[in-house]
């Protein structure tokens, strides 16, 4: 018998037979994407309101001639000088060389603290479980540590009477080493002691995120460059580097920014009286503020330092843009 097309079933007409549309969304903001700015205005709103009339008392500082004894004396004789104030500081010479050795610090802390925590998060993934674990133990205690015990420690480690590093280094053949006075040339005290104190005090932060974002990287990755003829330096570069690039480009832009405020270190070795050769720019900010009253001056050269940090802070936070758009 044949088939008649008849008889076939045929869609009835009406809400079956239609292809459902996508429902509108109402409003001007679509979908749900107004939550995340509604979480957010409380924080910003915190923020904000905490660091506005500082920032304002900051700058408003910045433009007048107060020091101790305008500012508990006689607080009515201090007027406003405009940019007198900012004239002052930057064409101190004092200034400029305490920004050059914190830019050379910086660069150098980073550079080391990033190569060998690299190098150290390598050797982690490569060890049981166990010294793993030893090893980030020791690390978080090490983080934990003030900066100020930490410099204290530090100059004890480089003293020239009964120091262990100078016992070390004439066990070693240094016979000149064995009452070395690290801290007599500033170059040698700030480049040396200080920038390992800086390392020894950033390397955990380091180690510890580089270690977790290694984990993330797909073995087959490593294991396909491998057959394909590269040796382990040419894996890491070319595999290993990519995947945690996200996680670099942020880890030292933080280091930049944290380096760039070293201060606790260096008045602990240097006992509360940082020499002038040691006088970074966060430790110049002291002395200045703090240390002779000159409160104006002060308020400039905070200013400087923001405008300083403003090219990092920047890179940063596109940064961490670009990572959440590619997330």
């Amino acid at each position: 018998m044949s088939v008649i097309d008849s008889d076939r079933p045929t869609a009835k007409p009406g809400r079956q037979g239609r292809t459902p549309e996508p429902r509108k969304r109402r409003g001007g903001v679509s979908g749900r994407s107004y939550i995340p700015y509604a979480l957010i205005i409380p924080a910003a709103a915190v923020m904000l309101g905490v660091l506005a009339y500082p920032l304002f008392q900051l700058f408003n500082l910045a433009f007048q001639n107060v020091n101790d004894y305008l500012h508990l004396v006689n607080p009515g004789t201090a007027k406003y000088i405009g940019f007198d104030g900012f004239t002052k500081v930057l064409s101190s010479g004092d200034f400029w060389d305490s920004v050059r050795r914190t830019v050379l610090l910086v660069l150098e802390v980073v550079l080391l603290s990033v190569v060998l925590g690299l190098g150290v998060a390598v050797l982690l993934n490569r060890v049981s479980n166990w010294a793993k674990v030893t090893v980030i133990t020791v690390l978080m205690f090490v983080w934990a540590i003030p900066a100020i015990v930490t410099g204290t420690v530090f100059r004890w480690l480089f003293a020239s009477t009964s120091g262990v590093v100078d016992y070390i280094c004439y066990l070693f053949g240094g016979k000149g080493m064995l009452n070395h006075d690290w801290f007599a040339d500033p170059t040698q005290g700030l480049y040396v002691v200080v920038a390992v104190s800086v390392l020894w005090g950033a390397l955990p932060f380091l180690v510890i995120g580089f270690n977790a974002a290694m984990t993330q990287v797909p073995k087959e990755l490593v294991e396909a460059a491998t057959l394909d003829g590269a040796n382990g330096w040419q894996a890491f570069r070319h595999v290993v580097i990519p995947v945690i690039k996200p996680f670099l480009i942020v880890a030292t832009a933080l280091s930049v920014i944290w380096d760039f405020q070293v201060f606790g270190q260096i008045w602990a070795l240097r006992q509360n009286s940082p020499e002038p050769g040691y006088r970074t720019i966060g430790v110049y900010l002291y002395m200045q503020g703090i240390g002779s009253s000159h409160y104006s001056s002060s308020a400039v050269t905070s200013i400087a330092m923001i405008l300083l940090m403003l090219a990092v802070l920047v890179f940063y936070i596109r940064q961490v843009v670009k990572i959440g758009e590619q997330d």
